[in-house]
């Protein structure tokens, strides 16, 4: 049913953004099947789903060079009323701007949903890894990070890493459980808590490896490497 609905938010009820729409940018229903075809699988956070909106929003560029495919979830009808209500919201205040081709207008990111995800897409078709953005991935309980971290520092995959960063300076600190990561990002078949380990910083640009904690099975899935810019 999950697959379900996100294939059919894509590709029966696509939503353009009006300047996509404009361009004529992937409006077929092929290009449609296409998109539908190669998402990934959406598990929910808790429960269920209750709906997704898909909407093929544009770079605020004209012509464009890319899009952005974005993904909402609603995991009830209440949540999906708000959702609702903040896409016709956000629909009016594009009206009120798109006056002109050369006046910039608002796009749909940050609207109301349960979960939130966007993947690129190029003017082709084709469709990048989806990212979840929804602004409580952050929101990780004290309880849940003391695990995480407690998970990762006594697995062979952090021992690997320590073996790999000998000369690490002792400043940057220690573990730190910074968010969620759905299976869609992780390729996991749950949602994986993101623990980081920093490895440089120069001051405007840090580097680490991520270690993916499933806390059901207390075992780190994953070890890749991030970048994160200061400020």
């Amino acid at each position: 049913m999950i697959g379900t609905l996100a294939a059919r938010a894509v590709r029966a009820r696509l939503r353009h953004h009006p300047r996509v729409a404009y361009q004529g940018l992937l409006r077929d229903p092929v290009s449609h099947a296409r998109l539908a075809d190669a998402l990934p699988a959406f598990v929910p956070f808790s429960g269920d789903y209750h709906a997704m909106v898909a909407i093929l929003d544009w770079d605020h560029r004209l012509p464009s060079r890319a899009l952005v495919l974005r993904m909402y979830a609603y995991c009830t009808g209440a949540t999906k009323t708000d959702g609702e209500r903040s896409l016709e919201e956000r629909l009016l205040r594009i009206a009120q701007k798109d006056r002109f081709p050369e006046f910039d207008v608002p796009d749909f990111e940050g609207l109301a949903a349960d979960e939130a995800y966007e993947a690129a897409v190029t003017l082709d078709g084709q469709l990048g890894e989806f990212r979840l953005v929804s602004p409580w991935r952050r929101d990780v309980t004290p309880k849940d990070g003391a695990l995480a971290v407690e998970t990762a520092r006594r697995s062979d995959a952090f021992k690997q890493v320590r073996a790999e960063t000998t000369g690490r300076p002792p400043h940057l600190g220690d573990l730190e459980a910074v968010g969620w990561c759905p299976p869609c990002e992780s390729q996991h078949g749950r949602w994986t808590l993101d623990v980081w380990y920093l490895t440089a910083f120069d001051g405007q640009v840090g580097k680490g490896r991520s270690l993916l904690v499933d806390a059901a099975d207390r075992k780190v899935v994953t070890v890749r490497e991030f970048s994160i810019r200061a400020g």
